[in-house]
């Protein structure tokens, strides 16, 4: 079994995901044009999200890391190289400003202002992944100058720590808490203080800060039942509020690999992991779409369509996703269950684990391969059908799914 899902995650990545989006590498300004439409033959913009450019840095860079040991033979290293040069060169010198990131900017590299917000950096989660992906360049290639990733970091965490940040395209409404900040910090910072390991430098106070953002998810946001809570609010709405009642099952999926991560990394796997497989399989199994197979988007903690009262007379943005798309099935919940489960039969053995990976990937390999273009239409219906709908930005995302496949392959060699 092992062999023939290696040998499949494998030819995925080089002979249909890779080719796919060499395509659209950009070599006149650097980094990746990915305003693509959903069936992936048509570009509809050539500007660049730094969101989109810093997650295609980090998969060329672990490319090319598969590259260099030799489990990736029919890429050549020196092309991946140059696209990781010119994408970084496109982060450091376009994206980065005042020790922060531009939400969006021209395909030349000229900032552009969130419409919403009025302002450059309208989303931490730009930085976030622009510094992932320049954490993974510098590990990748053993490039010790690391101070502009320093100083991005520290900011990051300076700003997030003083409530001074903003989650376009997604506000954080007002009296709440939510679970993608500590989340996007744990994967973030364990991406960043890796690269400091590797290059030798002194990394443990980044690893217990995200060890607490972690421990935080695993202590503060779970709900007993074995779910993760998405919004939390203050005083506790959890009864008759949609914010507070809505259950991301993707999101909780994809997270318990970064936790895993950190928690293996600082031997605390086992005290969590009991926790952990309870989280998987019950939000696995209130997520599952019953009539038609895959992931809802969102919830309720019932089970179902999301339910309860709005915050005011009109939704919110988030309100509003939920509400419009709670039964859709997206490509990046899909793609991140099939390497967590593979990743929890790993560790534990348990049956349960294998049996949702194969339940998991029967459904995904029959819905959402485009195989006239080598990649998946990414945005689909409850049934399953193709829609040319926007979820959140105006782009085709790179990285989900590349990012899993070469986890699993990273997993099983």
């Amino acid at each position: 079994m092992k062999e023939d899902i290696l040998k499949l995650y494998l030819s995925e990545i080089t002979e249909n995901f890779y080719p796919y989006w060499s395509q659209y590498e950009d070599k006149e300004y650097g980094g990746i044009l990915n305003c693509i439409n959903n069936y992936g033959d048509k570009m509809i913009s050539d500007q660049k999200f730094t969101w989109s450019q810093g997650r295609w840095l980090w998969i060329l860079g672990r490319i090319f890391k598969l590259i260099q040991d030799g489990v990736i033979t029919n890429l050549k290293a020196n092309d991946i190289r140059s696209w990781m040069d010119s994408t970084y060169d496109f982060i450091t010198q376009h994206s980065i400003y005042s020790q922060k990131c531009c939400y969006l900017l021209t395909r030349e590299g000229e900032k552009l202002k969130d419409t919403n917000t009025g302002i450059y950096d309208a989303s931490i989660y730009a930085d976030c992944f622009a510094l992932i992906g320049m954490s993974q360049y510098h590990k990748v290639i053993g490039n010790h100058e690391i101070q502009i990733v320093e100083s991005l970091y520290q900011s990051i965490i300076d700003r997030i720590e003083s409530n001074q940040f903003r989650t376009e395209p997604y506000p954080i409404p007002a009296g709440y808490s939510i679970h993608g900040i500590p989340m996007i910090l744990v994967n973030t910072v364990y991406e960043y203080y890796s690269m400091k390991k590797e290059l030798g430098f002194p990394y443990e106070e980044e690893r217990n800060y995200a060890l607490r953002k972690a421990l935080y998810i695993l202590d503060e946001l779970y709900d007993e039942r074995g779910l993760i809570r998405e919004h939390k609010s203050t005083p506790e709405n959890r009864e008759y509020r949609l914010l507070d009642r809505h259950v991301n099952p993707g999101h909780t999926l994809e997270d318990l690999w970064f936790l895993i991560e950190i928690l293996q990394d600082t031997d605390h796997l086992q005290e969590y992991l009991p926790k952990i497989l309870q989280i998987a399989r019950y939000t696995f199994d209130l997520g599952w779409d019953k009539e038609y197979g895959g992931l809802l988007r969102f919830v309720d903690l019932e089970g179902g369509k999301p339910k309860g009262k709005l915050i005011n007379d009109t939704p919110c943005s988030y309100e509003e996703l939920i509400l419009d798309t709670w039964d859709m099935k997206l490509w990046w919940p899909h793609s991140e269950i099939l390497y967590l489960f593979l990743l929890l039969y790993e560790l534990t053995g348990e049956e349960d684990m294998k049996k949702r990976y194969e339940k998991s990937s029967d459904y995904v390999f029959k819905v959402f391969p485009n195989r006239e273009i080598g990649e998946w239409m990414q945005i689909r219906t409850r049934e399953g059908k193709p829609i040319n709908k926007l979820v959140a930005l105006p782009v085709k995302d790179p990285f989900h799914i590349m990012r899993d496949f070469i986890k699993i392959v990273e997993l099983l060699c």
